[in-house]
């Protein structure tokens, strides 16, 4: 029996994300069981992903938060010796299966985020400091609201794309699904929600106050091994637009390696979401390359003409 389980979330919006993750597995020989949590899932998109063997799809329902915040709910679902958490944005390079999983029963394999990277999360948020460690405020209220909370134990945060940990840390799992009720409100508002000024990035945010300071807790790795090997990678599209809409400038350097995943699927022979889409075809290369900008500009301006659009709604109530 195997003793990992892969699990990801994703709406159809990502569903050709999740489809081209899975079958980035199986392009290269992970053969582990896969959890899909989906929401707005039908039979087609089961069939679909069951064309890779060993996939089960749950449906998600209609969550009262960002999708994102499902991830607990999804692992938690796994019942082997160890499970995996990937984004659905993201997809494999080589077979990393000897990869997957904590070194040591009392760790979680995760990336923590480099000084540089740290200044991103909180840049903008008005906090002490330089952002290149959590700031105090934060660890303050992270310290206030986890339950017998000891001492720090991170000076920076963790990425929430991958991570994986044993079956014996379901209590983990558990506690950061119950946190999330605790201190994050209610609504869809996205994978980021400045509302709360202490956990804007949701679920990444609760799973760190917790690292942080729940006794315990998993401790952090101290590498994280799926960036080291270029042959043998995670590979996570944090930009967008996501590939299956265009190419971001920072995501365009993977552009042959995805497409060699869509290669793969159209060579055996299996069903696709949908025609296959522009920005995925390889002989677009050049010309996806050229919109990579444009594209860009894009998404911002979209996202922009939404932000003034739910202001101006929120100001007419």
């Amino acid at each position: 029996m195997k003793n990992n389980t892969i699990v990801t979330v994703g709406d159809l919006n990502y569903f050709w994300g999740v489809f081209l993750l899975v079958a980035s597995l199986r392009k290269n020989g992970m053969d582990e069981p896969v959890i899909v949590y989906g929401s707005g899932y039908g039979k087609r998109e089961e069939k679909l992903l069951a064309q890779f063997g060993d996939v089960k799809t749950v449906s998600a329902g209609e969550p009262g938060r960002s999708l994102t915040c499902s991830k607990p709910e999804a692992m938690l679902l796994a019942e082997t010796e160890f499970v995996t958490w990937v984004d659905s944005d993201g997809f494999f390079v080589g077979n990393c299966s000897k990869r997957l999983a904590p070194e040591s029963s009392e760790e979680i394999h995760i990336r923590m985020r480099s000084p540089a990277e740290n200044v991103l999360v909180y840049q903008n948020k008005n906090f002490s400091g330089d952002g290149q460690t959590i700031p105090a405020e934060v660890l303050a209220a992270w310290q206030a609201d986890v339950p017998n909370a000891g001492e720090a134990r991170l000076t920076r945060c963790c990425s929430a794309c991958y991570m994986s940990l044993p079956r014996s840390h379901r209590d983990f799992l558990e506690a950061w699904r119950d946190q999330m009720a605790k201190v994050l409100p209610q609504g869809n508002v996205g994978v980021v929600d400045h509302r709360v000024k202490f956990y804007h990035q949701l679920d990444e945010s609760v799973l760190n106050s917790l690292l942080c300071f729940l006794p315990n807790a998993p401790r952090v790795s101290a590498e994280y091994r799926l960036d080291k090997d270029p042959d043998e990678l995670f590979i996570h599209f944090v930009c967008h637009p996501k590939p299956w809409v265009g190419w971001a400038p920072m995501s365009f350097r993977h552009f042959d390696r995805y497409i060699d995943v869509v290669d793969y699927v159209v060579k055996s022979g299996m069903e696709l979401p949908g025609e296959l889409l522009f920005s995925l075809r390889r002989k677009n290369r050049l010309m996806c390359r050229l919109l990579c900008e444009p594209m860009q500009l894009r998404h911002k301006l979209r996202r922009m003409w939404q932000k003034i659009k739910n202001r101006a709604f929120k100001g007419g109530r």
